[in-house]
């Protein structure tokens, strides 16, 4: 009776880790996708900072290069966490996802803010 009882458990625990393992693939695959989409927005955005860019001079093409470079950076960084992400254990998941939302919002937002 008691090793019908610890199988039950043990068969409980593996089914629920089995379980929130394949909803983190799941969700990470959701992840991935929405966030490559901002990428691809983010990508038409920074085109139209090069090209603000090229209609400068001096000092303000200057300041407008370092901040563009900045963006790249920060740009390649996200798909750096995206990619990283796919390794995050269910415990984590949802603090992971936060950020990598935040951190592509927060990028779009300096993005636009070059433009303007």
């Amino acid at each position: 009776m008691l090793n019908n009882i610890l199988l039950i458990g043990f068969f409980s625990i593996f089914s629920l880790s089995s379980y929130s393992s394949v909803n983190v693939e799941k969700e990470y695959r959701e992840l991935k996708n929405s966030t490559e989409k901002k990428i691809k927005v983010m990508d038409k955005k920074l085109e139209k900072v090069g090209k603000k860019l090229s209609e400068l001079s001096g000092e303000a093409k200057d300041e407008m290069k370092d901040q563009y470079n900045e963006l790249l950076e920060l740009k390649n960084d996200l798909k750096d966490k995206l990619a990283d992400a796919g390794d995050t254990t269910a415990s984590n998941w949802e603090m992971t996802k936060d950020k990598i939302e935040d951190y592509a919002d927060d990028l779009e937002s300096k993005i636009d803010k070059v433009i303007n």
